[in-house]
C-alpha cells in the first residue's frame, strides 16, 4: 500500500516537473514581411521580429540569402561578425538593436545594387529553440534612356544610331526594341538575351545589328547597313526592364552625297555669291566704259555683244550719249 503511494506521488511529480519545464522552454515564430521593394541605390529595411516578443539580445541571428554561407550579416555571442560576410555586402550591412529585446532586429542594407534582388532569410536560434523567416527584396531600377538628336549619313553608307542608359547600368536582361514611329513591325528587338528577327520591317532584313559590346554598361548602339533613302527619319530607342521602362528619339538623315549637308550647304552659298559677283562686275564695267565715253550706238565700237547691247538701249532711251 506504501509503495503504491509513493509510485503515485513520484508520478505526480514527474509529471509536474515536466509540464514546469515545458512552460520555460519558449517557443517563439520568426516573421517577416513576403516582399520588400526599393529603388536603386537608396538605403532598406528587411524586417524580422519574434512572436510572441522576446529578448533576442542572446540569440543567433543569421541574415543569408539562399545560399546559407557566407552570411549577408551575422549576430552572434551578442555582436556582429563580418568574418563570413559575403563581399558584396561588406560595409554595406547594419543590424539594428533598438528593440533587439523585443524581439524586433530588422536588417539595413545601404546604397542597394541592381544584384541585392532576391529571397533573404532570417534565422533565429536560441538555445532550445529556433525559426525562420524570408524576404524577398525588390530593387526597382530607374533608369533613363538618351541618344543624340540627329544623326546624318550618306546614301549607301553604314551608320549607327547611339542609345544608352543613364546612370550607367547593365541592359543585358531588358528588351531593347528600334522603332519607327509605327509600333510594329519593328526595326530591331532584343529581347531574352538575345535578337529577335520574327516581326522585323522588311526593308531591314538582313541590315541591322544591335551592337553588344558595352551592353553592360547600358550602351547599345544600332548599326544599319548600306542605309538607303527610305531609311530617314524618325527613330525610338525603347527600353523596358521588369519594373520600367523609358524611350528616346534620335532622327536619321540620309543624304544622297558624301558630303554632309552642311558642307553642300556652304558650297551653295559660295556659288550663289561667285555668280552675284560675276554680274555685278559686268555690270560695273558697262558703266565705266558709258563713262569713258565709248558707250556710241554705232555697232562698229570696239565692245562685246553684251556691251553694245547694254549701251544701245541706253541710248535709245536718251539717258546716254556723247557728242
Amino acid at each position: 500500500m506504501m509503495v503504491s503511494i509513493m509510485y503515485k506521488i513520484t508520478t505526480v511529480f514527474l509529471i509536474l516537473q515536466s509540464m514546469n519545464e515545458v512552460s520555460f522552454s519558449v517557443r517563439f515564430k520568426v516573421s517577416s514581411t513576403p516582399s520588400v521593394s526599393v529603388a536603386l541605390g537608396s538605403d532598406v529595411l528587411l524586417p524580422c521580429t519574434l512572436t510572441p516578443e522576446k529578448n533576442g539580445e542572446k540569440m543567433e541571428i543569421r541574415w543569408f540569402k539562399p545560399m546559407y554561407r557566407p552570411y549577408v550579416h551575422l549576430y552572434i555571442n551578442g555582436k556582429d561578425d563580418y568574418t563570413a560576410q559575403m563581399p558584396q555586402f561588406a560595409n554595406r550591412t547594419e543590424l539594428l538593436k533598438e528593440n533587439i529585446t523585443r524581439g524586433i532586429f530588422p536588417l539595413k542594407i545601404h546604397k542597394v545594387t541592381a544584384e541585392d534582388s532576391g529571397e533573404y532569410y532570417c534565422y533565429v536560434e536560441s538555445s532550445d529553440h529556433h525559426g525562420m523567416a524570408a524576404v524577398q527584396l525588390q530593387v526597382t531600377v530607374r533608369f533613363k534612356v538618351s541618344s543624340t538628336p540627329s544623326v546624318s549619313v550618306a546614301l549607301g553608307s553604314d551608320v549607327l544610331l547611339p542609345c544608352h542608359l543613364i546612370p550607367e547600368m547593365s541592359a543585358e536582361k531588358m528588351e531593347i526594341r528600334w522603332i519607327k514611329p509605327m509600333y510594329r513591325p519593328y526595326v530591331h528587338l532584343y529581347i531574352n538575351g538575345k535578337d529577335d528577327y520574327t516581326a522585323q520591317m522588311p526593308q531591314f532584313a538582313n541590315r541591322t545589328e544591335l551592337l553588344k559590346e558595352n551592353i553592360t554598361r547600358g550602351i547599345f548602339p544600332l548599326k544599319i547597313h548600306k542605309v538607303t533613302a527610305q531609311d530617314s527619319g524618325e527613330y525610338y530607342c525603347h527600353v523596358e526592364s521588369s519594373d520600367h521602362h523609358d524611350k528616346t528619339i534620335v532622327q536619321l538623315n540620309v543624304t544622297d552625297k558624301s558630303l554632309p549637308e552642311t558642307s553642300r550647304d556652304k558650297h551653295r552659298i559660295i556659288i550663289i555669291i561667285c555668280a552675284s559677283l560675276t554680274i555685278v562686275s559686268f555690270a560695273c564695267i558697262c558703266l565705266l566704259l558709258k563713262r569713258l565715253g565709248y558707250c556710241q550706238p554705232q555697232p562698229s565700237d570696239k565692245l562685246t555683244a553684251r556691251a553694245y547691247t547694254f549701251c544701245h538701249s541706253k541710248h535709245e532711251s536718251g539717258q546716254y550719249y556723247r557728242a
